[in-house]
């Protein structure tokens, strides 16, 4: 039994650390925010399961946004009405989304839109 014990112990700990290799070698989650002013929304939300189908396959995870769901709280600029926060990851799993063929897709069909990228803050 005491041996049983310890060889879960040890399995444990082992995959513990497994872990911990694992993501310091991708590196911090990051998350992207992507604004848009779409002129028309029909068109856009048809080309939409294309995109969505990269940023799945990338590891990217809507977090919040849509059509006109955001609203500015400070600052003189005026809002886009597609906002999406995504995250992702890693940056790397972020730069594979864009080369597989997001940054292609924005271009088309949201060519004025701004995005931003930054690392999560770790938790303590």
């Amino acid at each position: 039994m005491l041996k049983s014990g310890l060889l879960l112990g040890a399995g444990i700990a082992i995959g513990a650390g497994a872990i911990q290799v694992l993501h310091a070698a991708t590196g911090p989650v990051v998350y992207s925010v992507f604004e848009a002013n779409v002129k028309d929304e029909a068109a856009y939300a048809k080309a939409l399961p294309e995109v969505q189908k990269i940023i799945k396959e990338s590891t990217g995870v809507y977090v919040a946004g849509g059509f006109n769901k955001a609203k500015l709280t400070n600052g003189k600029e005026p809002v886009g009405n597609r906002y999406v926060i995504l995250r992702w990851d890693s940056a790397e799993a972020y730069e594979k989304g864009q080369n597989a063929g997001i940054k292609a897709w924005i271009q088309k069909n949201a060519p004025g839109a701004r995005e931003v990228m930054a690392e999560a803050v770790e938790m303590k």
